[in-house]
């Protein structure tokens, strides 16, 4: 394959105009497709749910109150705000309600979701005929006292209060008012949401202007999700423009020549525009989230222009330069991109398009490095600041004692991941959506609040499945005309009994579980990939262990130390498993690679190959580690994970190889 590439490059050597011509072509094609890549934002996109519980998911939402935009208004006559911002709403087209009896009617057409579990317990003892007539004479206590009108619709729709009304009866008073808007949108696809909010919150601060003695603000599912939204994307951009200063400082420190910034530049660009046309051709619309998680694939991608640069400082030619280090360069390509495929059968939407994201942007930048690059490459010796570790010659001999000290290190990480193996199995993931939301801290407090509102609706069907709804209903009927009331005053409790069904809720644990059994495949599948592959690429098995076993020992270290930190893998980081086997293969090669070079020929190579590995490694840790200093708490959790996962991968990819091949060459002279 090397020949072959070889020869293309002498071929377009005498064909510059041609591959000018071609290479625009392709762009402008790429540029088309890319332009046209909607955007969504949509969480329900990162979990392993089928078209079917992404429905049900969304009918469920539909049921529950905390899924509705509630209006809460504070201050001395509140309703008077209230009205205000009614009448605004109407005349920009929404329709709030704000009618104490529409809003219990909202809430009790819910019923079986607002009663507390410690009511079911005492659901015998509610329906006896003796506690039925205790009830409606309470009821008609109630209806005649002043404002009792208002709870009629409550009455009807509970005449045995199975959910207290004290809970509502003061929804509305004078220092306090709520209103209810649904979204049209549910509350978890945050984009059109966003317009939505921006609309109400610009409503909400007219009238806050008008009447400033009023504090307005409305919360619910939406809400969140929209904040959620705008968390991630000010953080992404933050930490990008940080990493960007800090990358571009790196490289300018590395390479003083402007042109060969310049070169990187391009062919991440060239990269990243295949990435996007990819991604359209595949669909017509990806999550931004993925976009953003992405943009880290920049630390990986930049591998391949960094090492044709590094190893120019050492050769006479370009066409050396190629020959040199086409085998590590196309076989840590073909490693890193298989890793990244075992990301396309997972079910999660996000997953796969992330997985054809990552893998075409590093098939289009080594395609740009192995056909483009080397044509606008200057002949001259690439002129580079190296970064060193200890002095500037690599000698295998000075790290003997890292080298042990690792193995130590690594045997009583084992160790201990076997002594904690169980409670390892049921922490190493974390399961909840919570965790990885962010909310302001009156956020956490609204919401907690009207969840604390929802109830089980399993538990009502469960009961009504084992007792007769209809001895209930004519016992009620019997009680409630000995007590004065029509025969059809509690007609809407009746038809609950008699026919209401929950929609079944989509289990979020359940889904996030499949999620952590797809994150055991992603690392078998990993796995087998990278080891084949460096089998059939070294054709030798000897060779292929020495670079798989470091990535082995990483994924030991990586889990001791996060049981030991408290850190836990969740839908969002979870994919660091293919980061890490992406960039620590990459590296791995090139060592071995540089090992055998050297064996073979005498002449030393690891310097350049340890440079561009140093460098690599440092814009991967700016470039994602940076995200430590999030604010979002996945993203901080990604940023986190990667400091910790990046280095451990460094330290084994230049430590355990030349250990492993020392042994190896040993063994092979003795034989």
């Amino acid at each position: 394959m090397k020949q072959r590439l070889l020869l293309i490059y002498d071929l377009l050597t005498t064909r510059r105009r041609t591959l000018w011509a071609m290479v625009a072509g392709v762009c402008v094609v790429l540029a088309v497709l890319a332009a046209t890549l909607r955007y969504n934002e949509d969480i329900m996109d990162f979990l392993p749910a089928t078209p079917e519980e992404r429905e049900a998911f969304r009918n469920y939402q539909a049921q529950q109150t905390v899924s509705q935009l509630v209006l809460i208004i504070d201050g001395e006559q509140a309703d008077e705000a209230l009205y205000e911002m009614e009448s605004r709403l109407a005349d920009c087209g929404y329709t709030l309600s704000t009618d104490p009896s529409e809003q219990l009617q909202q809430l009790y057409g819910q019923l079986p979701y607002l009663i507390a579990d410690s009511t079911y317990a005492r659901f015998d003892s509610l329906f006896t005929p003796q506690a039925i007539r205790r009830a409606l004479e309470r009821d008609k206590r109630i209806l005649a006292t002043p404002g009792g009108s208002m709870l009629a619709p409550a009455i009807q729709a509970d005449p045995l209060g199975l959910i207290e009304l004290s809970a509502f009866s003061s929804r509305q008073s004078a220092s306090r008012a709520y209103g209810f808007l649904p979204s049209p949108y549910g509350g978890t696809e945050s984009k059109r949401n966003a317009a939505l909010i921006d609309s109400l919150e610009h409503i909400a601060s007219e009238v806050t202007a008008a009447m400033p003695q009023h504090l307005i603000r409305w919360v619910g599912a939406p809400v969140i999700s929209v904040g959620n939204a705008r968390r991630i994307k000010t953080d992404t951009l933050l930490c990008i423009a940080l990493s960007l200063v800090l990358i571009t400082a790196l490289l300018a420190y590395a390479f003083p020549r402007r042109r060969d910034l310049w070169l990187i530049l391009l062919a991440v660009s060239f990269g990243w525009l295949t990435a996007m046309a990819v991604l359209r051709i595949v669909t017509p619309a990806v999550s931004a989230v993925v976009l953003g998680i992405g943009s880290v694939l920049i630390g990986i991608a930049v591998n391949y222009p960094l090492h044709l640069l590094v190893h120019q400082r050492y050769t006479s030619s370009v066409r050396q330069t190629l020959d040199e280090v086409l085998s590590p360069l196309v076989t840590g390509n073909i490693t890193t991109v298989g890793a990244f495929l075992a990301l396309i059968p997972l079910q999660a939407t996000a997953m796969r398009h992330l997985g054809i994201f990552a893998a075409a942007m590093l098939v289009g930048t080594i395609l740009f490095c192995i056909f483009i690059m080397p044509h606008l490459m200057s002949a001259e010796p690439t002129p580079i600041r190296e970064i060193k570790i200890r002095n500037e010659k690599f000698r295998i001999k000075d790290y003997k004692y890292i080298q042990w000290g690792v193995v130590v290190i690594t045997v009583i990480f084992g160790i201990y991941l076997i002594v904690n193996r169980q409670s390892s199995n049921s922490q190493s993931f974390d399961f909840r959506l919570s965790t990885i939301n962010y909310m302001t801290p009156e956020q956490r407090a609204d919401m907690a609040a009207l969840d604390a509102k929802r109830g089980d609706p399993g538990r009502w069907t469960d009961y009504w499945q084992s007792h007769d709804a209809n001895e209930l209903i004519l016992s009620i009927r019997e009680q409630a005309q000995a007590a004065g009331f029509k025969p059809e005053a509690f007609e809407p409790f009746y038809e609950l009994l008699r026919s209401w069904q929950p929609v079944e809720p989509v289990n979020l644990s359940d889904l996030t579980k499949r999620l952590s059994d797809d994150f055991d495949y992603i690392g078998l599948c990993c796995s087998v990939i990278v080891f084949v592959f460096l089998w059939l690429s070294f054709r030798n098995l000897w060779l292929a262990l020495i670079a798989f076993v470091p990535m082995a020992l990483s994924w030991v270290w990586i889990l001791a130390l996060m049981q030991l930190f408290g850190l836990q893998f969740n839908i969002v980081n979870i994919i660091l498993a293919t980061f890490i086997f992406g960039q620590g293969d990459d590296y791995t090669i090139f060592i071995v690679e540089g090992l055998l070079y050297e064996h073979r020929t005498g002449r030393p190579i690891l310097p350049q190959y340890r440079q561009s590995i140093l460098l690599s490694a440092l814009i991967m840790l700016i470039g994602i580690g940076i995200l430590a200093f999030a604010v979002h708490p996945a993203m901080h959790s990604l940023g986190v994970i990667t400091l910790l996962g990046m280095s451990v991968v460094l330290l084994m990819a230049l430590t355990v190889p030349p250990l492993l091949f020392r042994l190896y060459t040993r063994i092979i002279d003795r034989a």
